[in-house]
């Protein structure tokens, strides 16, 4: 009995770290657990869950067969165990989960935990990054960085302490004009409070590596985790379909029953029960 409690406990950790608690409902030890949109329904400190005790599991697992009786009426039977050590039924996510192979489910149900396995595993993580600031990995963001300092249409690298003359100049850059329609583009170091910034800045970037932007791009990752992140956590409803995780999540589901030497069959497409190994 204690296994068992301990059970539910560790099923319900998992099923709400993934988004896959609304609309379960655990019975066992004659006790309901189940998924409500009250935070304030709690039990053993996890939140969102509706605690009874003292009822019948059948009330639950009951479900219409194909069978009819001799007046042609359908049959209704529980295919549970009638040992009743651990019974579920479920519908939403767990239930696309369970009965069709798929994960999909709210984005704002998703723990930062599973987030976590999420960005790591698809390319949820890196199209967010290269639609937020053009990059995938440091090296991109080098590139990016190198090329505006040193490759922006929108400014000429003409230096008049450097090149006597704009003529001197084009001569030196092959002829470019650096010209936009009718107006010349504004000089690079007119972008800096001084020119000893410019030359300062200049001199930094020419000797830029990989290695030097890590540090920023992994803090530009983190930020970028925190922000979608947040985002999912106000966008109720919104879905998110991950498909490629359904086979990982589902053995994960799978391992806690092993870990109590229970394995589970199926009753109807939206119910399970256990059975000892």
């Amino acid at each position: 009995m204690e296994d068992t409690e301990k059970l539910v406990q560790e099923l319900i950790v998992f099923l709400q770290k993934w988004g896959l608690w609304e609309g379960t409902t655990i019975l066992a030890n004659k006790n309901r657990y189940a998924y409500s949109s009250d935070v304030g329904k709690t039990y053993q400190d996890l939140t969102n869950v509706e605690y009874e005790e003292n009822v019948e599991p059948e009330t639950y697992t009951t479900g219409i067969t194909e069978q009819t009786d001799c007046n042609g009426k359908p049959v209704c039977r529980s295919f549970s165990n009638p040992e009743h050590i651990l019974d579920m039924v479920y519908e939403g996510a767990l239930y696309m989960l369970l009965a069709h192979g798929t994960y999909e489910t709210e984005k704002s149900e998703i723990s930062k935990e599973a987030w976590e396995y999420i960005f790591a595993n698809t390319n949820i993580l890196m199209d967010y990054m290269y639609e937020k600031y053009d990059c995938i990995n440091a090296s991109d963001l080098l590139k990016k960085i190198l090329n505006d300092k040193f490759d922006n249409p929108e400014f000429t690298a003409w230096d008049p302490l450097v090149f006597d003359t704009w003529e001197e100049y084009q001569e030196f850059a092959d002829g470019e004009a650096y010209i936009t329609g009718e107006e010349e583009l504004t000089p690079a170091y007119q972008r800096y409070g001084t020119y000893e910034e410019y030359l300062a800045d200049m001199e930094i970037s020419e000797s830029l590596k990989v290695e030097d932007i890590e540090p920023v791009w992994e803090q530009m990752v983190r930020d970028a985790k925190r922000e979608f992140i947040k985002d999912c956590s106000t966008t109720q409803n919104e879905i998110i379909s991950l498909p490629e995780l359904a086979g990982y999540i589902q053995s994960e589901f799978d391992k806690i029953f092993n870990r109590y030497e229970l394995w589970y069959d199926f009753g109807f497409s939206w119910s399970l029960t256990c059975y000892r190994k």
